[in-house]
């Protein structure tokens, strides 16, 4: 009698062919890469408050900008809603089925989710994609203005891909693994303009009190009011504006090229 055996399947093919993978078990595999990303994202965190010494840089880009200059830097800003957005989604909203969790965290799950996709679509996307995207056009167009060369000699340039590359490589990850449901437009475009309008008032704060623009490239640009004004209107709002756009459109089609490919399977 003959008895059939079935070949083993490699654990790099069948890691690589998600597809194999139940639905639990994909899902079971999306939070434990969140929980990595988590952790990533707490130590670039811990590395640039603590073991970076900023207070040190002797560059005249950056003296007398006042206490702290770099958490008036929309990338540290976007770095730490990160960190608060995957620590929130780890704790809240994946493991709510282990221990404690499901009793004072699963019956508050789906209104944990809806948070979660309001501040995704809110503030995640837009911010991490506009950010990242004219820091690299900066510093391509004149990189000076931005990040002088000297920086290097505080900031490693794994550092500053951590803060300014990997981001965009994270944020689409966790739209293409996170099942989402978008929130009402209206409450989108009012959730990323309250944002918009807290940096700006912290731009502004800072030029008042200092007499300096965080950023170089803002008194470069801008010798007017109204120039400050289109200037603002147009990097503040409009843009990010522009990127959550392209969150709900490139997640409209993502959902609904994964249903398809759902009835054919």
């Amino acid at each position: 009698m003959e008895v059939s055996m079935k070949r083993p399947v490699p654990v790099v093919t069948s890691v690589l062919r998600c597809r194999s993978f139940t639905e639990s078990e994909r899902q079971h595999l999306f939070r434990v890469s969140r929980l990595f990303i988590t952790s990533y994202y707490a130590f670039v965190c811990y590395y640039g408050l603590f073991v970076l010494d900023l207070r040190g840089i002797d560059i005249p880009t950056f003296l007398n900008l006042g206490d702290n200059w770099w958490w008036k830097c929309i990338s540290v800003w976007n770095l730490a809603i990160q960190t608060a957005y995957f620590i929130y989604c780890t704790v809240f909203i994946d493991f709510a089925d282990s221990g404690p969790g499901k009793t004072w965290i699963k019956p508050r799950l789906q209104k944990n989710k809806k948070i979660r996709d309001f501040v995704y679509f809110s503030i995640i996307f837009p911010i991490t994609i506009d950010v990242c995207v004219m820091f690299w056009v900066i510093c391509v167009v004149n990189k000076p203005l931005l990040f002088p060369n000297e920086m290097k000699n505080w900031v490693p340039d794994w550092y500053n891909h951590a803060v300014h590359t990997n981001p965009i490589v994270l944020t689409l990850f966790e739209m293409v693994t996170t099942d989402h449901r978008l929130p009402k437009m209206i409450e989108s475009t009012a959730g990323l303009f309250a944002l918009s309008g807290s940096y700006v008032a912290c731009l502004l704060y800072n030029k008042f009190t200092t007499g300096r623009w965080v950023y170089l490239i803002i008194g470069e640009i801008v010798s007017s009011l109204p120039e400050l004004v289109l200037y603002f209107a147009v990097t503040a709002f409009i843009m990010p504006f522009m990127c959550m756009l392209i969150g709900y459109k490139l997640y409209s089609f993502s959902s609904l090229k994964t249903k398809k490919n759902h009835k054919l399977s």
